[in-house]
């Protein structure tokens, strides 16, 4: 199974097609930036309060005394903000996001500005917001408006997402077209492209971090490429730690390139990096393996960093309007050790999956859980068939399945996160799930998804 095009097409349109994922995100997501009014992106002000924060040394949130639509109770956490941005947030609100302050609450002490809460946000730390926070900072640096800052840390978000999907593609040794355009979907870039917000440079780092996965898997790398590859996995748990599993996979890495030929060729764009590739003898054991040892010190700093952090920001709840941080921690307790709670657990979670329950049951965002879990689920199936069927060589059978496993267990440790966090104690199914989670999912599922249709198609041909 592969795209074929007549002629040189085809080569010509994989070679040229990180230069499409550039152009198409550039074009499209400034478009869709265009025409996004400020404050009309989810949980923009709690991101907005939250960055601000930090560019006033609040690095780590603490407790506040305001409170806003969303974090209307006691327990909110926040940092402090510039007035500027106060007035700004309140003049932009239309009631598309309850994070924003309620005016009322604030408490004053001489500066040009107050604490305020951004408990959903807080838990992310400076790194989720890199290409934002640099323009919040350079917009204080020039003594820009609230409305340019704003609009400078959108559009380096843009150029950013722009440059990490063209790499990811250029990374590919194959299915650049497919990726190109699963990357070039507009529900990909209507948000995430250029949004004041974690997901978007979350996004773009696990797609990166996806395709420079696949790519150890069928072409010799480089100890530099290893390094490369634990930064962007540390980078990757710095930024949201629930894809965190992903990173796993690249202990499987050292253990397929000691299955690839020494003579394995490189081809397109990616000859380049390629051909930096050092060859670790086949005969030397995986423990020994340099690759091996970079990747796992990538892991561990990864699993470090997000114990360290955790640690850090395990004191507050995200919604305390929801769940209080009392119940939250009875929860958690009996998570672990109560069997009903558990069982009671695993149904709402279940019957949230079936009813494919959204985000304040908004029918769109409904659909499209649905399709992404019958997506997932088609996934699995190919996965299944390709087993089977005994199609599959051991490496890529590793890729696939380690895809699998972590992609499921990432969504479900989603649903659980909010089980324990966001869900009423009276609701019989999870709340608060968004389709804009499975997201960044789609690239490595769309590798796998075509790995396992080739592979198939030839042990068929057979």
């Amino acid at each position: 199974m592969s795209i074929q095009l007549p002629g040189g097409v085809g080569s010509t349109a994989r070679r040229l097609m990180p230069m499409v994922v550039a152009l198409g995100t550039l074009l499209m997501g400034g478009w869709f930036m265009a025409h996004t009014a400020p404050g009309h992106i989810p949980d923009i002000w709690a991101h907005v309060y939250r960055i601000v924060g930090i560019t006033n040394g609040d690095t780590l949130a603490r407790p506040v005394e305001s409170q806003s639509y969303l974090h209307s109770t006691t327990g909110n956490v926040g940092g402090y903000v510039d007035q500027e941005w106060i007035d700004f947030s309140l003049e932009y609100y239309d009631g598309y996001d309850p994070a924003v302050v309620k005016p009322e609450t604030l408490v004053y002490d001489g500066r040009d500005g107050a604490d305020v809460p951004c408990n959903n946000a807080a838990v992310n730390s400076p790194v989720a917001y890199a290409p934002q926070l640099v323009g919040f900072l350079v917009g204080k640096a020039f003594g820009l408006s609230p409305l340019a800052t704003y609009h400078c840390a959108e559009a380096l978000m843009l150029v950013v997402s722009t440059f990490l999907g063209a790499v990811s593609v250029m990374l590919l040794p194959k299915w650049r077209i497919v990726c190109g355009l699963v990357m070039l979907c507009p529900l990909m870039l209507r948000h995430n492209s250029f949004a004041i917000s974690a997901d978007s440079f979350t996004q773009a780092m696990v797609f990166l971090l996806s395709c420079m996965v696949f790519r150890a898997f069928l072409r010799k790398v480089s100890t530099a490429y290893c390094v490369a590859l634990a930064a962007v996995c540390v980078a990757v748990v710095m930024c949201k730690f629930i894809y965190g599993p992903l990173c796993l996979l690249t202990l499987l890495i050292p253990w397929a390139q000691h299955r690839l030929s020494t003579a394995a060729r490189t081809d397109g764009v990616g000859d380049a990096v390629g051909a930096m590739a050092d060859e670790v003898p086949p005969d030397v054991p995986l423990h020994r393996d340099p690759h091996m040892w970079i990747l796992a010190i990538g892991d561990a700093l990864a699993i470090g960093w997000l114990m360290v952090w955790m640690k850090l920001t395990g004191w507050f709840v995200t919604t305390p309007l929801m769940v209080s941080y009392e119940e939250m921690t009875a929860r958690k307790t009996a998570l672990l050790t109560d069997p009903d709670t558990i069982l009671s657990a695993l149904k709402a979670v279940f019957a949230s999956i079936v009813q494919a329950k959204s985000n304040l049951d908004r029918p769109i965002d409904s659909l499209v859980i649905r399709l992404c879990w019958i997506l997932m689920l088609a996934v699995l199936v190919a996965v299944l068939a390709a087993s089977v069927l005994r199609a599959f060589e051991r490496s890529m059978s590793a890729f696939c399945w380690g895809t699998t496993v972590m992609s499921f267990g990432i969504v479900m440790l989603m649903y659980v996160a909010l089980w324990l966090q966001y869900t009423p104690t009276d609701a019989s199914a999870v709340e608060g799930m968004q389709h804009r989670y499975f997201l960044p999912l789609t690239v490595l599922c769309t590798l796998c998804t075509c790995e396992c249709l080739q592979a198939i198609a030839a042990r068929l041909r057979r």
